[in-house]
């Protein structure tokens, strides 16, 4: 059994390249892999009347998209190792344009859902890989900025890609994709000239059954928690899915403690400080996809704004997501991860609270204002979150610790949509009953108003005491020996 020495990582030099020249490539290769995963978010209604199909159809350009990552995550550590980081890189970046083409050129809807899914294979690998790659390259001291910086190409690209798929797929719906590949053809030559070459290990030997164990189990869940508001738990499906989820789950985490070539090295949670940064940034995902899903929501199904105009309310917590994100970067190594992320909960905790009391009569000014205040808590509390765990693995295993975060970063966000959108109709049918049984069924009803309302504040106060817990847990993040 391999031992892990969990001893923070001195950094590596990135060679003769400059520094802004490395970041700024793994920013925009970050950037084009995740603006995939937004840019349909609200289109898909276009998308049934561009192809006559119905709902159930163009979920899967999400649904499967969603899966193909969850699924692929688990690989990037061994593919990092087996093939080095810039090849592989270079490889999604190719993967990425190559499918965006063929997604532009889809003729039917079964056609732009196999290549939206074989898109987010590569989407999926982007992420842990650039991630893996700041702290291979980039000198310890600056990693803490380094890592604001690429923490902001997610949260970029999801406040941008709404807005802009809305207008673009109204316009012309192929630009919808089309626009990325200009700046990815950029990054791939600039990758090619610029990213330091990392030697593979050709000895490296894939962990076949842990694979198929990671791949089965995330498969099962994602799907489960992608239809818990939809499926019926009388019948075998949800069971099935469950069962086999964490059947698998547990057969993979025994397997890989026993195998000398693992496919993630779990034995990296013997880090308290990485277990505990994880634990604390999936934690925080609670409060930050409850925001990012049901205001929207809200915004277009009571208050009657439209996809583009309520993606255009998000622009001014973009900003303000930007300069707190950069901030933390510049005070970590002088305040420590502890104090940024307990001050950015706090802000969390508050704002979503705030969220709780949202109602038709609430100003857009406020909900403005509350989400930009929201994300200055964001910025201030998740990067620092992160940093603290990868600084606390050695250089050698940051491809398994990135591998890890992405893969459970991305149950985690599946399981928060599903669980609350479970809530919200759990809680929607209740307030329907009790307020009004003649008209409650009716969109803009003053009964449907009411129980969409208190549907929504009930989702976020839980999304609250969610937050609420990470409070105590920041003390886990300082400064001390994992």
């Amino acid at each position: 059994m391999t031992v892990v020495q969990l001893k923070p990582d001195t950094g590596h030099q990135s060679g003769s390249q400059p520094f802004w020249i490395i970041l700024t490539i793994l920013f925009l290769g970050s950037f084009v892999g995740m603006y995939p995963s937004a840019a349909l978010n609200v289109a898909l209604p276009g998308f049934m009347d561009i192809f006559n199909t119905d709902l159930r159809s163009v979920q899967w350009l999400i649904t499967g998209f969603t899966l193909a990552m969850g699924v692929v995550a688990p690989v990037s550590g061994y593919a990092s190792e087996r093939f080095g980081s810039k090849r592989l890189f270079l490889f999604c970046i190719a993967g990425i344009i190559l499918t965006t083409l063929l997604c532009a050129l889809s003729w039917d809807i079964y056609s732009l859902i196999v290549f939206r899914v074989t898109q987010g294979l590569f989407s999926g690998l982007i992420q842990p890989v650039s991630l893996a790659m700041i702290y291979n390259i980039v000198p310890a001291e600056k990693q803490p900025h380094a890592i604001s910086i690429w923490s902001f190409s997610t949260v970029l690209s999801t406040s941008i890609a709404p807005s802009l798929s809305g207008y673009l797929q109204s316009f012309n719906w192929p630009m919808l994709f089309l626009t990325t590949i200009p700046l990815a053809l950029g990054v791939l030559f600039a990758a090619m000239r610029y990213l330091p070459h990392k030697p593979a290990n050709q000895n490296k030997v894939l962990d076949k059954t842990g694979l198929l164990l990671a791949a089965a189990g995330s498969l099962s869940l994602l799907i489960l928690f992608g239809n818990l508001s939809r499926w019926d738990w009388s019948l075998p499906t949800p069971w099935l899915c469950l069962v086999i989820g964490l059947g698998c789950s547990i057969g993979f985490v025994l397997h890989e403690l026993r195998t000398s070539s693992p496919l993630l090295e779990l034995r990296l949670f013997k880090s308290k400080l990485f277990s505990s940064s994880l634990v604390l940034s999936l934690i925080l995902f609670v409060g930050l996809y409850t925001g990012v899903y049901f205001v929207p929501l809200y915004l277009q199904d009571i208050q009657g704004l439209t996809p583009l105009h309520s993606g255009l309310m998000f622009l001014p917590a973009a900003l303000c997501l930007t300069c707190s994100t950069f901030l933390s970067g510049k005070l970590y190594n002088r305040t420590g991860p502890a104090l940024l992320v307990f001050i950015g909960s706090t802000i969390m905790l508050l704002t979503t609270l705030c969220f709780s009391t949202i109602h038709p009569g609430t100003s857009l000014g406020a909900v403005i204002l509350w989400l930009a205040i929201r994300n200055i808590g964001t910025g201030l509390a998740l990067t620092p979150a992160t940093n603290a765990g990868m600084m606390a693995v050695p250089g050698e295993y940051s491809g398994h610790a990135s591998a890890l975060i992405s893969w459970l970063r991305q149950i985690t966000s599946a399981l928060i949509l599903g669980l609350f959108t479970s809530l919200f109709d759990a809680r929607f049918t209740v307030h329907q009953s009790r307020l009004e049984q003649s008209d409650s069924a009716l969109p803009g009803s003053p009964a449907y108003i009411d129980a969409y309302t208190l549907s929504v504040n009930e989702a976020f106060l839980v999304a609250s005491a969610c937050v609420a817990v990470s409070l105590p847990l920041c003390l886990l993040l300082r400064r001390t020996k994992s």
